[in-house]
Protein backbone atom coordinates (compact mmCIF):
# COMPACT_ATOMS: atom_id res chain seq x y z
CA UNK A 1 0.00 0.00 0.00
CA UNK A 2 1.02 3.41 -0.51
CA UNK A 3 0.29 6.91 0.93
CA UNK A 4 -3.12 7.48 1.52
CA UNK A 5 -4.10 3.90 0.50
CA UNK A 6 -6.37 3.76 2.97
CA UNK A 7 -8.72 7.15 2.53
CA UNK A 8 -10.58 9.19 4.68
CA UNK A 9 -14.28 9.09 4.02
CA UNK A 10 -16.60 11.91 4.52
CA UNK A 11 -19.55 10.53 4.06
CA UNK A 12 -22.64 11.00 6.17
CA UNK A 13 -20.35 13.02 8.48
CA UNK A 14 -20.67 16.54 9.08
CA UNK A 15 -17.46 18.00 10.17
CA UNK A 16 -17.05 19.91 13.79
CA UNK A 17 -17.18 23.86 12.81
CA UNK A 18 -13.46 23.41 14.63
CA UNK A 19 -12.88 20.05 15.13
CA UNK A 20 -9.21 21.22 17.10
CA UNK A 21 -11.38 22.98 20.10
CA UNK A 22 -9.31 22.99 23.07
CA UNK A 23 -12.56 21.23 24.66
CA UNK A 24 -13.49 18.17 22.19
CA UNK A 25 -9.76 17.86 21.32
CA UNK A 26 -7.31 18.88 23.45
CA UNK A 27 -4.19 17.46 22.17
CA UNK A 28 -4.59 17.49 18.90
CA UNK A 29 -5.14 21.68 19.59
CA UNK A 30 -1.34 21.28 21.74
CA UNK A 31 0.15 19.50 19.47
CA UNK A 32 -1.43 21.63 16.78
CA UNK A 33 -1.95 18.67 14.60
CA UNK A 34 -3.77 18.73 11.21
CA UNK A 35 -6.03 16.41 10.87
CA UNK A 36 -7.68 16.31 7.46
CA UNK A 37 -3.94 16.64 6.16
CA UNK A 38 -2.11 13.96 7.89
CA UNK A 39 -1.72 11.20 5.38
CA UNK A 40 -2.54 7.35 6.16
CA UNK A 41 -0.17 4.75 5.28
CA UNK A 42 -0.50 0.97 5.38
CA UNK A 43 -2.99 -1.74 5.12
CA UNK A 44 -5.81 -1.37 7.74
CA UNK A 45 -9.10 -0.36 8.50
CA UNK A 46 -10.80 2.28 6.18
CA UNK A 47 -11.77 4.72 8.45
CA UNK A 48 -13.58 8.11 8.19
CA UNK A 49 -12.72 11.44 9.34
CA UNK A 50 -14.51 11.29 12.78
CA UNK A 51 -12.79 7.80 13.54
CA UNK A 52 -9.44 9.47 12.26
CA UNK A 53 -10.38 12.04 14.52
CA UNK A 54 -10.82 10.13 17.69
CA UNK A 55 -7.66 7.86 17.23
CA UNK A 56 -5.06 10.83 16.87
CA UNK A 57 -6.54 11.98 19.84
CA UNK A 58 -6.07 8.85 21.59
CA UNK A 59 -2.87 7.96 20.22
CA UNK A 60 -1.60 11.85 21.91
CA UNK A 61 -2.73 11.00 24.94
CA UNK A 62 -1.33 7.65 24.92
CA UNK A 63 1.75 9.35 23.70
CA UNK A 64 1.42 11.50 27.17
CA UNK A 65 0.92 8.61 29.60
CA UNK A 66 4.61 7.15 27.54
CA UNK A 67 5.88 10.39 28.39
CA UNK A 68 4.36 10.57 32.18
CA UNK A 69 5.32 7.09 33.18
CA UNK A 70 9.19 8.24 32.29
CA UNK A 71 9.32 11.48 34.63
CA UNK A 72 7.42 9.13 36.92
CA UNK A 73 10.91 6.93 37.32
CA UNK A 74 9.93 4.02 34.94
CA UNK A 75 13.17 1.57 36.00
CA UNK A 76 13.13 0.78 31.96
CA UNK A 77 14.10 4.49 31.28
CA UNK A 78 11.61 3.51 28.42
CA UNK A 79 7.84 4.30 27.93
CA UNK A 80 4.86 2.67 26.08
CA UNK A 81 1.27 3.50 26.36
CA UNK A 82 -1.48 2.11 24.53
CA UNK A 83 -5.30 3.05 24.15
CA UNK A 84 -7.76 0.66 23.48
CA UNK A 85 -11.05 0.82 21.64
CA UNK A 86 -13.88 -1.72 21.69
CA UNK A 87 -16.29 -2.92 19.47
CA UNK A 88 -18.57 -0.76 21.09
CA UNK A 89 -16.74 2.16 21.28
CA UNK A 90 -15.20 2.26 24.82
CA UNK A 91 -11.42 3.60 25.13
CA UNK A 92 -9.20 2.24 27.91
CA UNK A 93 -5.73 3.19 28.02
CA UNK A 94 -2.70 1.50 29.67
CA UNK A 95 1.41 1.89 30.23
CA UNK A 96 4.07 -0.69 30.34
CA UNK A 97 4.75 -1.21 34.29
CA UNK A 98 8.02 -2.95 35.24
CA UNK A 99 8.00 -3.84 39.07
CA UNK A 100 11.50 -4.97 38.06
CA UNK A 101 13.30 -6.08 34.84
CA UNK A 102 12.58 -9.41 34.92
CA UNK A 103 9.62 -10.52 32.13
CA UNK A 104 7.52 -11.67 35.32
CA UNK A 105 6.82 -8.97 36.67
CA UNK A 106 6.77 -6.85 33.47
CA UNK A 107 3.61 -5.94 31.26
CA UNK A 108 3.76 -4.06 28.16
CA UNK A 109 1.33 -1.19 27.41
CA UNK A 110 -0.94 -3.26 24.75
CA UNK A 111 -1.64 -5.91 27.69
CA UNK A 112 -2.21 -3.48 30.38
CA UNK A 113 -4.77 -1.93 28.62
CA UNK A 114 -6.26 -4.44 27.33
CA UNK A 115 -6.81 -5.21 30.99
CA UNK A 116 -8.17 -2.11 31.84
CA UNK A 117 -10.76 -2.84 28.99
CA UNK A 118 -11.40 -5.97 29.85
CA UNK A 119 -12.40 -4.81 33.72
CA UNK A 120 -14.14 -2.01 32.53
CA UNK A 121 -16.15 -4.00 30.08
CA UNK A 122 -16.83 -6.36 32.89
CA UNK A 123 -18.46 -3.71 35.06
CA UNK A 124 -20.42 -2.34 32.28
CA UNK A 125 -21.27 -5.78 31.61
CA UNK A 126 -22.55 -6.49 35.56
CA UNK A 127 -24.78 -3.06 35.75
CA UNK A 128 -25.99 -4.01 32.62
CA UNK A 129 -28.66 -6.74 33.29
CA UNK A 130 -27.38 -8.69 29.93
CA UNK A 131 -26.81 -12.33 29.61
CA UNK A 132 -24.42 -12.22 26.71
CA UNK A 133 -21.15 -10.35 27.37
CA UNK A 134 -19.34 -9.32 23.82
CA UNK A 135 -16.41 -8.37 24.06
CA UNK A 136 -13.89 -7.52 20.92
CA UNK A 137 -11.18 -4.82 20.79
CA UNK A 138 -11.69 -2.75 17.61
CA UNK A 139 -8.22 -0.37 17.50
CA UNK A 140 -5.12 -1.41 19.48
CA UNK A 141 -3.51 2.85 19.36
CA UNK A 142 0.22 2.08 20.32
CA UNK A 143 2.48 5.23 21.27
CA UNK A 144 5.84 5.77 22.75
CA UNK A 145 7.80 8.37 24.61
CA UNK A 146 9.99 9.69 22.12
CA UNK A 147 9.26 13.14 21.08
CA UNK A 148 6.81 13.40 18.15
CA UNK A 149 9.67 14.95 15.96
CA UNK A 150 12.23 12.23 16.94
CA UNK A 151 9.90 9.57 15.99
CA UNK A 152 10.50 7.60 12.58
CA UNK A 153 9.23 3.88 12.89
CA UNK A 154 6.15 3.23 14.28
CA UNK A 155 5.77 1.28 17.71
CA UNK A 156 4.65 -2.18 17.02
CA UNK A 157 4.00 -5.45 19.92
CA UNK A 158 6.50 -7.53 20.85
CA UNK A 159 6.25 -11.18 20.82
CA UNK A 160 4.82 -11.52 24.69
CA UNK A 161 2.23 -9.45 23.64
CA UNK A 162 1.49 -10.69 19.97
CA UNK A 163 1.31 -14.43 21.71
CA UNK A 164 -1.62 -12.92 24.09
CA UNK A 165 -2.99 -11.22 20.62
CA UNK A 166 -3.17 -14.70 18.88
CA UNK A 167 -6.63 -15.59 19.56
CA UNK A 168 -10.00 -14.88 18.40
CA UNK A 169 -11.69 -14.52 21.86
CA UNK A 170 -11.27 -11.39 22.23
CA UNK A 171 -9.64 -10.00 18.76
CA UNK A 172 -10.67 -10.31 14.56
CA UNK A 173 -9.49 -10.12 11.60
CA UNK A 174 -10.75 -6.41 11.70
CA UNK A 175 -8.30 -5.42 14.52
CA UNK A 176 -6.77 -2.58 13.88
CA UNK A 177 -3.29 -1.21 15.29
CA UNK A 178 -2.50 2.75 14.90
CA UNK A 179 0.10 4.77 15.80
CA UNK A 180 2.42 7.09 14.15
CA UNK A 181 5.32 7.28 11.84
CA UNK A 182 7.26 9.56 9.80
CA UNK A 183 7.33 9.04 5.75
CA UNK A 184 10.24 9.78 3.33
CA UNK A 185 9.42 13.03 3.53
CA UNK A 186 9.63 13.22 7.51
CA UNK A 187 6.38 14.76 7.01
CA UNK A 188 4.05 12.52 10.45
CA UNK A 189 1.94 9.71 9.49
CA UNK A 190 -0.99 8.02 10.65
CA UNK A 191 0.33 4.28 10.50
CA UNK A 192 -2.63 1.88 10.52
CA UNK A 193 -1.83 -2.22 10.50
CA UNK A 194 -3.95 -4.83 10.45
CA UNK A 195 -3.32 -7.22 13.89
CA UNK A 196 -3.34 -10.04 10.88
CA UNK A 197 -0.35 -8.81 9.43
CA UNK A 198 1.95 -9.61 12.51
CA UNK A 199 0.88 -13.18 13.41
CA UNK A 200 1.84 -15.85 12.14
CA UNK A 201 -0.11 -17.98 9.41
CA UNK A 202 -2.83 -20.09 10.64
CA UNK A 203 -2.46 -22.70 7.66
CA UNK A 204 -0.10 -24.13 9.51
CA UNK A 205 -2.66 -25.98 12.34
CA UNK A 206 -0.94 -28.82 14.26
CA UNK A 207 -1.92 -32.21 13.80
CA UNK A 208 -1.78 -36.05 16.01
CA UNK A 209 -2.49 -37.84 12.92
CA UNK A 210 0.92 -39.43 12.68
CA UNK A 211 0.45 -41.26 9.42
CA UNK A 212 3.97 -40.61 7.84
CA UNK A 213 2.54 -42.41 4.80
CA UNK A 214 1.58 -38.73 4.67
CA UNK A 215 4.07 -36.49 1.70
CA UNK A 216 6.38 -34.10 2.90
CA UNK A 217 5.81 -31.25 1.72
CA UNK A 218 9.01 -28.18 1.02
CA UNK A 219 8.63 -24.86 0.68
CA UNK A 220 11.19 -23.02 -2.02
CA UNK A 221 12.36 -21.11 0.85
CA UNK A 222 12.89 -24.17 2.80
CA UNK A 223 15.49 -26.38 0.12
CA UNK A 224 16.98 -22.54 -0.17
CA UNK A 225 17.53 -22.82 3.78
CA UNK A 226 18.53 -26.26 3.40
CA UNK A 227 21.18 -25.84 0.95
CA UNK A 228 22.62 -22.71 3.31
CA UNK A 229 22.80 -25.12 6.49
CA UNK A 230 24.02 -28.00 3.96
CA UNK A 231 21.00 -30.46 5.46
CA UNK A 232 19.66 -33.55 3.74
CA UNK A 233 16.21 -34.83 3.82
CA UNK A 234 17.97 -37.59 5.92
CA UNK A 235 19.17 -35.04 8.73
CA UNK A 236 15.18 -33.73 8.87
CA UNK A 237 13.50 -37.27 8.91
CA UNK A 238 16.28 -38.47 11.61
CA UNK A 239 14.85 -35.05 13.85
CA UNK A 240 11.21 -35.99 12.91
CA UNK A 241 11.30 -39.40 14.29
CA UNK A 242 13.52 -38.56 17.18
CA UNK A 243 10.20 -35.82 18.03
CA UNK A 244 8.19 -38.57 17.40
CA UNK A 245 9.41 -40.97 19.57
CA UNK A 246 8.83 -38.21 22.75
CA UNK A 247 5.74 -37.51 21.51
CA UNK A 248 4.55 -41.12 22.47
CA UNK A 249 6.55 -41.08 25.21
CA UNK A 250 5.16 -37.92 26.91
CA UNK A 251 3.13 -38.49 30.29
CA UNK A 252 3.75 -34.77 31.52
CA UNK A 253 0.87 -32.78 29.92
CA UNK A 254 -1.86 -34.71 31.22
CA UNK A 255 -3.53 -31.45 32.93
CA UNK A 256 -4.04 -29.80 29.65
CA UNK A 257 -4.50 -32.99 27.60
CA UNK A 258 -2.21 -31.08 25.22
CA UNK A 259 0.97 -32.61 24.17
CA UNK A 260 3.50 -30.82 22.52
CA UNK A 261 7.04 -31.91 21.65
CA UNK A 262 10.26 -29.98 20.36
CA UNK A 263 13.46 -31.10 18.85
CA UNK A 264 15.97 -28.83 17.94
CA UNK A 265 19.32 -29.40 15.96
CA UNK A 266 22.04 -26.67 16.59
CA UNK A 267 25.29 -27.65 15.57
CA UNK A 268 24.85 -30.52 14.19
CA UNK A 269 23.13 -32.47 17.14
CA UNK A 270 19.65 -33.00 18.65
CA UNK A 271 18.44 -31.17 21.50
CA UNK A 272 14.75 -32.03 23.14
CA UNK A 273 12.03 -31.16 25.28
CA UNK A 274 8.30 -32.60 26.40
CA UNK A 275 6.02 -30.06 27.56
CA UNK A 276 5.65 -30.24 31.06
CA UNK A 277 2.46 -29.39 33.03
CA UNK A 278 2.93 -27.60 36.44
CA UNK A 279 -0.77 -26.34 36.72
CA UNK A 280 -3.90 -25.86 34.84
CA UNK A 281 -2.44 -22.40 33.30
CA UNK A 282 1.62 -22.93 34.04
CA UNK A 283 3.74 -25.13 31.86
CA UNK A 284 6.97 -25.95 30.54
CA UNK A 285 7.10 -24.48 26.71
CA UNK A 286 9.03 -26.75 24.95
CA UNK A 287 10.80 -25.07 21.97
CA UNK A 288 12.25 -22.31 24.76
CA UNK A 289 13.38 -25.60 26.95
CA UNK A 290 15.20 -27.59 24.07
CA UNK A 291 16.36 -24.36 22.40
CA UNK A 292 18.09 -23.34 26.53
CA UNK A 293 19.51 -26.76 26.68
CA UNK A 294 21.45 -26.48 22.98
CA UNK A 295 22.64 -23.17 24.07
CA UNK A 296 23.50 -23.84 27.18
CA UNK A 297 25.86 -26.39 25.48
CA UNK A 298 26.88 -24.74 22.69
CA UNK A 299 27.18 -21.23 23.81
CA UNK A 300 27.54 -18.57 22.25
CA UNK A 301 28.22 -20.14 19.09
CA UNK A 302 25.03 -21.88 18.80
CA UNK A 303 22.98 -21.84 15.63
CA UNK A 304 19.68 -23.81 15.03
CA UNK A 305 19.30 -24.81 11.84
CA UNK A 306 15.98 -27.11 11.96
CA UNK A 307 13.26 -27.09 14.49
CA UNK A 308 10.94 -30.06 15.02
CA UNK A 309 7.54 -29.17 16.37
CA UNK A 310 5.03 -31.58 16.88
CA UNK A 311 1.67 -31.52 19.14
CA UNK A 312 -1.94 -31.53 19.40
CA UNK A 313 -3.77 -28.62 18.21
CA UNK A 314 -5.82 -27.91 20.85
CA UNK A 315 -6.26 -27.95 24.83
CA UNK A 316 -9.19 -28.51 26.91
CA UNK A 317 -11.00 -27.51 30.15
CA UNK A 318 -11.72 -30.79 32.09
CA UNK A 319 -14.30 -29.20 34.02
CA UNK A 320 -16.33 -27.31 31.29
CA UNK A 321 -15.04 -29.22 28.61
CA UNK A 322 -13.91 -26.31 26.80
CA UNK A 323 -11.78 -26.57 23.93
CA UNK A 324 -9.07 -23.73 22.97
CA UNK A 325 -7.57 -23.83 19.70
CA UNK A 326 -4.17 -22.72 21.23
CA UNK A 327 -1.78 -25.12 19.83
CA UNK A 328 1.04 -24.31 17.77
CA UNK A 329 4.59 -22.98 17.96
CA UNK A 330 4.82 -20.59 20.65
CA UNK A 331 5.54 -16.68 19.17
CA UNK A 332 7.45 -15.96 22.35
CA UNK A 333 9.85 -18.81 22.03
CA UNK A 334 10.42 -17.72 18.39
CA UNK A 335 10.72 -14.19 19.16
CA UNK A 336 13.21 -15.42 21.92
CA UNK A 337 15.26 -17.66 19.74
CA UNK A 338 15.30 -15.15 16.17
CA UNK A 339 16.57 -12.38 18.19
CA UNK A 340 19.98 -14.49 18.33
CA UNK A 341 20.60 -18.49 18.01
CA UNK A 342 18.25 -18.66 15.22
CA UNK A 343 17.06 -16.76 12.33
CA UNK A 344 14.37 -16.22 9.23
CA UNK A 345 16.13 -19.33 7.56
CA UNK A 346 16.01 -21.89 10.44
CA UNK A 347 13.43 -24.62 9.15
CA UNK A 348 10.29 -25.40 11.02
CA UNK A 349 8.83 -29.12 10.41
CA UNK A 350 5.05 -29.16 11.00
CA UNK A 351 3.05 -32.29 11.79
CA UNK A 352 0.05 -31.03 9.96
CA UNK A 353 -3.35 -33.29 8.56
CA UNK A 354 -2.91 -33.81 5.54
CA UNK A 355 0.93 -33.29 5.23
CA UNK A 356 4.93 -33.17 6.69
CA UNK A 357 5.59 -29.40 6.27
CA UNK A 358 8.86 -28.04 5.90
CA UNK A 359 8.77 -24.10 6.33
CA UNK A 360 11.07 -21.40 7.63
CA UNK A 361 10.96 -19.04 10.54
CA UNK A 362 10.40 -16.07 7.72
CA UNK A 363 7.40 -17.74 6.36
CA UNK A 364 5.25 -19.05 9.57
CA UNK A 365 6.35 -15.49 11.16
CA UNK A 366 6.64 -12.94 8.07
CA UNK A 367 8.91 -10.26 7.98
CA UNK A 368 6.07 -7.60 9.07
CA UNK A 369 6.19 -9.31 12.69
CA UNK A 370 10.11 -7.58 13.18
CA UNK A 371 9.69 -4.73 15.26
CA UNK A 372 10.74 -1.85 12.62
CA UNK A 373 9.90 -3.24 9.68
CA UNK A 374 7.73 -0.93 6.95
CA UNK A 375 4.41 -3.08 6.06
CA UNK A 376 3.92 -1.01 2.46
Amino acid sequence: MTINSIRTSHTNFKLHQNYTDEKLFPLIEKYNINVENMPIIGSGAYINLQEKIQIIEHLLEAHELALANIKAGNITKRGFATNICTNDNHWSIGTNFNNTRNDISSICGERSAILASYNEALVRFSKSGSNYFNFKIKYICMAQSEELSMIKNSAVPCEDCLSWLNTTRYFDDMTTIFSFEKNQKGMLCLKSAKLTDFLPCKDYELSNNFDFEKPVKYSSSAINSMEKFNLTEEDIMVLVNKNYDLYKENTLSNISNQNVVCSVLANGKIYSASKIDWTKRWFTEPLEFASSKAIENEKEHCKIAIIAYFGDSCSYNPLTKEKFNDGGISIKSLGRIRQKYASPDTLLVLNLEDSLTVLTIGEYLPKKFIQGYKII
